[in-house]
């Protein structure tokens, strides 16, 4: 296993892991619609944008993309610092590639925020496993008419 900097080369790598984790962990979580409207050339495309920018790791196994992870600066205004996704392949789970992107993606970072599906239990259950608790703050977005409530995580060093 390795974990390293993603370079722009890895976007559509990074595009499919995305598409298909979306599809299986989040299956029952939101509704069929938005999952099937999930791209794997739409997220290259985005993917291809955001990289370049830094912040994007990724995690390989026999030099195939397996997972990823993004972080940077917060969009809420009373957090310095977000980890904006992160994502393991099903097949790769369990061995410690979310820990080992997660440590590569937040570095030192003393003060961090994570958002999380309020019904992704195992997501939830990682989180705290790395030192986030839930702080009390929650957002409603509409997804293709679905209403889905996100919990904010922090984690303070």
């Amino acid at each position: 296993m390795t974990v390293r900097l993603a370079d722009v080369s890895d976007a559509p790598a990074v595009a499919a892991v995305q598409v298909q984790t979306w599809r299986t962990a989040y299956q029952g979580l939101m509704p069929d619609e938005v999952l099937a409207a999930q791209s794997v050339e739409a997220r290259t495309s985005m993917w291809q944008r955001l990289i370049p920018n830094g912040g994007v790791w990724v995690a390989l196994v026999d030099d195939e993309v397996v997972g990823f992870a993004a972080a940077g600066p917060s969009r809420d205004p009373d957090a310095p610092f977000e980890l904006y996704a992160i994502y393991v392949l099903s097949a790769a789970a369990g061995k410690g590639l979310g820990f080992e992107l997660t440590k590569a993606a937040l570095g030192d970072e003393p003060d961090v925020i994570v958002w999380v599906l309020d019904t992704n239990v195992q997501a939830r259950r990682f989180y705290e496993r790395i030192g986030f608790r839930a702080d009390g703050v929650t957002k409603t977005e509409m997804e293709r008419g679905a209403e889905l409530t996100e919990v904010r995580y922090r984690r303070t060093l």
